[in-house]
């Protein structure tokens, strides 16, 4: 490829990638294929897009684009190699008009980045399901829409103007400010929706609205589709201008009933999903309306809410069906093919019985939802990708859903696009019209040069086996290196939606999808499938992660990516690549007790002079090591509460010993099952009731890890923000009336996410008559990482530091004096966020673990 040379010096080296780890990780999306490109260029300007599109043609280099990567249909996958061309750091809002009505953006906006950014008083109305991570660019060429397309339109409903690169490298202005203009063609409209055949585009014009008055949502459920089809057909007739209506048929209801533990009644055929927006008196009114048409419709009840939090909670029905279905058997997946049928709105119930008789004729489970409301139904197949039977089957159901959406005079893809799935299909429905289609594509791009292999222009795309990335499941199962079934299962429920990416704090850093749970899955499915050995590159993606568990939080599957990685950093240990920092970390617990290579008796110089630990006692105090060897106050300020509250209890002293958690985390299993055996027999020698530690790490070792290898220590386990609790209610702490401050509490991921303590410590600071709490932006499940676990500090102590940094920086303009936390480790590292924050004199907050916190208040 002797083009590499001339992309670099356009972008820079370290905007291109050539490496196989990258690439593969950029191979995929929603869809069942897969396709690799040469190489990945990340553009930050259009000059720089212009330049690359000069060096293409000249070369006649397929070029893709590609937003975030949320297609369902493989719209950015370099389904002919060539360049990836990656848009997602064109990320600038540039301008905002909210009294004209529009903004200014690059394509790698992300849509709810700029609905937070024209809130409260504005909105961009598309709403995709994925409208947290799907960028504006991938939006306009594919015509998204969602929820609200029935009032609101689609995304070219809102796309005043265009900034466009052509193949040649030219760039082109279309469209203006303005809501109407006649001038010329409309080549705004006719680059949107191209999928980046025709052109890229590097600015968009787009139309804000004000945000309604007044917003009221409604489950209503029914007996029958049919008769919830009857009853929207006769209130879109009437007048009433619904914002949305959305519909699950009963086949799903089942799936989300059991998924996500609804109790909706089994006599329940059907549900809506009605919202309504406007004026508060005619929504009022409209209310009333509806109600009538569904009762006179044999509707059961409809339950409406305009309370915006109450309203969220009961769409989660219809948000959480992705992630339902995802669910309804691990290690099966839905495949996302013929998923996004236009049927007119009077035939949707005929469309709903036709394909339950589909379903029913390959015996293959199709759950149907949807936006009922425009005609717009997602018919999706749930399958084992390993199962090659089953992929034989779904080819012929594409063909008969195809079949049935032509013949319901309907459109093959409503929002999703046509991309590589719909390319073998979409002539069936555009006939003529797609060799007018090839003109204009040949006039603009006669090299065909831009995202080929999309849209049907060509025959490289003949049915779902064409660039099929389960293949090497079914043709060379022999090959398969197994993970064991549960992890293969986790591999295979991944959707590949991407999602994980919002919450990603090594991707934030990064903007790579190797170093995103996304990323790493693939990485992992090439370890299973062989493609992939194990390797230094390899580990250096799987090492770079904090595992703090936020992309479980946010998946739609819930897939286990930490259990992943845990599985995948196993192997490579196997293979020898363990990290030369991490093998130092092992080297020293093996030989002094502590993965930082202190003596032991250093262990005991924190303690008071005057403290004589017992050698039988009720409660162990169980320190961890970064409270004995880095840090001050921790082990003194606990010593004081349990003095203070009369509790009979010691410590191990010198005789602590790791538990083990750093050599879990990195993949040594050897030598964590020596922590396992070292402290059961600490423990059980010395007959202990109970277990108290500071460290969130500890914690979940003894809690959950030690049980799961055989290593479970017979007594209860309580972190220190739960015995606080125990102790405070029971009235052996009492606390003095100190100065007051505010206080942000960090949620540790090891408690957090991975032990769901998140009431406990936030209990215990409201307990403290000075202190306010005050909450971080993200909290809780969606509490963002300090940048210090799973190995991640010793690994890239500069990338772990700036995560931290950017954790600091969420609280450091609203007021607030202290950050306390419960883990010793994260205390360490928001300290030197926070010492970094004074340095650049940005603000002045200090950190303490909540240990420091409630002796310090202590009466």
């Amino acid at each position: 490829m002797d083009y590499i040379k001339d992309l670099t010096q356009i972008v820079g080296e370290k905007n291109v990638k050539t490496d196989e780890i990258e690439r593969l990780c950029y191979s995929r999306d929603l869809s069942v294929h897969e396709a690799v490109p040469d190489v990945i260029a990340f553009a930050k300007t259009t000059e720089e897009v212009s330049k690359m599109m000069s060096l293409a043609q000249r070369g006649k280099i397929p070029v893709t684009p590609r937003g975030s990567g949320t297609s369902a249909v493989g719209s950015a996958l370099a389904a002919k190699g060539g360049i990836l061309l990656d848009l997602s750091r064109m990320n600038r809002i540039l301008e905002i008009d909210k009294e004209n009505g529009y903004v200014v953006v690059e394509p790698g906006v992300i849509c709810n980045q700029l609905n937070a950014a024209i809130a409260p008083t504005h909105f961009f109305p598309p709403d995709p399901g994925s409208a947290n991570l799907a960028s504006l660019g991938g939006m306009v060429s594919t015509n998204a829409s969602g929820n609200r397309a029935l009032k609101y339109g689609t995304t070219k409903n809102y796309v005043l103007g265009l900034e466009v690169v052509l193949s040649d490298g030219r760039i082109i202005n279309t469209g203006s400010v303005l809501g109407k203009t006649s001038s010329g063609y409309d080549l705004t409209q006719l680059f949107t929706q191209a999928e980046g055949t025709l052109g890229v585009i590097t600015r968009i014009i787009l139309r804000i609205l004000p945000v309604p008055e007044y917003i009221a949502f409604a489950e209503a459920r029914f007996p029958s589709t049919l008769d919830a089809g009857k009853a929207v057909r006769e209130i879109l007739t009437s007048g009433i201008a619904l914002s949305s209506c959305e519909i699950l048929d009963k086949v799903t209801i089942d799936v989300v009933n059991k998924a996500m533990g609804l109790n909706i009644p089994d006599h329940v055929g059907c549900l809506l999903f009605i919202e309504i927006d406007g004026n508060k008196k005619a929504v009022q009114e409209n209310i009333e309306k509806i109600n009538k048409i569904c009762e006179a419709n044999n509707g059961i009840e409809n339950k409406w809410e305009d309370d915006p939090a109450k309203r969220l909670k009961m769409w989660a029905a219809r948000q959480g069906v992705v992630a339902s279905l995802s669910k309804v058997k691990r290690g099966s997946r839905m495949q996302s093919i013929m998923d996004d049928p236009g049927i007119p709105i009077t035939k949707i119930p005929e469309a709903i019985m036709e394909i339950n008789k589909i379903s029913q004729k390959h015996r293959l489970p199709i759950n149907t939802f949807g936006h009922i409301g425009d005609g717009n139904i997602h018919p999706i197949i749930i399958s084992d990708p390993r199962n090659k039977e089953q992929w034989d089957t779904i080819k012929e159901v594409a063909k008969d859903l195809m079949e049935l959406t032509i013949r319901l005079r309907g459109t093959l893809t409503a929002e999703h696009g046509t991309g590589m799935a719909k390319s073998p299909y979409i002539k069936k429905e555009l006939g003529e019209t797609l060799e007018v289609m090839k003109e204009i594509k040949k006039a603009l791009d006669p090299n065909n040069i831009l995202n080929p292999g999309k849209m049907g222009f060509d025959d490289s795309i003949k049915d779902i086996y064409e660039n099929f990335a389960f293949l090497p499941l079914i043709e060379r199962p022999g090959e398969i290196q197994p993970f064991g079934e549960a992890l293969d299962n986790e591999i295979m429920a991944c959707i590949m939606c991407g999602f994980c990416r919002a919450g990603c704090p090594t991707y934030t850093e990064t903007s790579l999808e190797s170093i995103n749970a996304r990323g790493r899955v693939i990485l992992a499915y090439h370890l299973l499938t062989g493609r992939l050995k194990p390797s230094k590159e390899l580990a250096e993606r799987f090492y770079k992660c904090t595992t703090c568990l936020n992309c479980n939080a946010v998946c739609p599957a819930g897939v286990k990516v930490p259990d992943i990685i845990q599985a995948a950093r196993l192997r490579l240990v196997e293979a020898g690549y363990l990290p030369p920092i991490h093998r130092t970390l092992m080297e020293s617990i093996e030989a002094k007790g502590n993965p930082f290579g202190e003596a032991i008796e250093k262990r005991r110089d924190i303690y008071p002079t005057e403290f004589k630990p017992k050698e039988k006692a009720t409660t162990l105090l169980f320190f961890g090591c970064v409270a004995s060897y880095q840090d001050i106050n921790v082990i003194p300020s606990t010593l004081k509460i349990m003095d203070k509250a009369k509790i009979d209890y010691t410590t191990l002293g010198t005789e602590e010993h790791c538990c083990g958690y750093i050599s879990y985390l990195v993949g040594d299993q050897k030598e964590f099952e020596k922590c396992i055996k070292n402290n059961k027999h600490q423990f059980e020698r010395r007959g202990f009731k109970e277990m108290v530690t500071t460290c969130a790490g500890c914690y979940r070792t003894f809690k959950d890890l030690y049980p799961k290898h055989d290593g479970s220590l017979g007594i209860p386990v309580y972190h220190t923000v739960e015995y606080l609790g125990k102790l405070i209610t029971d009235g052996k702490l009492i606390f003095k009336n100190g100065a007051k401050m505010k206080v942000a509490y960090h949620d540790p991921c090891d408690i957090g996410r991975h032990m769901d303590i998140y009431d406990p410590p936030r209990n215990v600071i409201r307990a403290i008559p000075s202190v306010e709490l005050i909450e971080f932006p993200q909290s809780r499940n969606l509490a963002k990482c300090c940048g210090g676990g799973g190995g991640m500090k010793a690994f890239d102590t500069d990338m772990s530091l700036e995560i931290s940094y950017k954790r600091v920086q969420q609280v450091s303009g609203i007021g607030v004096d202290l950050i306390v936390s419960a883990c010793p480790s994260c205390k360490s590292n928001l300290q030197l966020a926070a010492a970094k924050l004074r340095k650049e004199k940005k603000g002045k907050i200090k950190v303490m673990d909540i240990t420091e916190l409630v002796a310090e208040a202590l009466a």
